[in-house]
């Protein structure tokens, strides 16, 4: 996967969700693990952390759209919160 960078949008799934439509968000910001405040130790896990926009319709609510996090493994691996997901950017 080719590093990715602010403005990127890319589209994910969870692999333990069947049959649910892909989700689509927008990179906001690149951390590394220092910048994330954990130690060293954690380069043998994780490449980087993406701080990321969804960009599905958010249900019908007053409260503002959140970001989230996603976890790059040394693995070739991606994370969102523990759940392993596909994901996909665009061109």
């Amino acid at each position: 996967m080719p590093q990715p960078k602010p403005g990127d949008r890319f589209s994910f799934s969870f692999l333990d969700e069947e049959g649910v439509p892909s989700h689509r968000a927008v990179v906001e910001r690149i951390l590394s693990n220092r910048e994330e405040g954990l130690s060293p130790e954690i380069d043998d896990y994780v490449a980087d952390w993406l701080e990321a926009l969804p960009l599905d319709s958010p249900p019908k609510s007053d409260a503002p759209v959140q970001s989230f996090t996603v976890m790059l493994g040394t693995n070739n691996k991606t994370y969102i919160q523990g759940r392993l997901v596909t994901l996909t950017f665009e061109q």
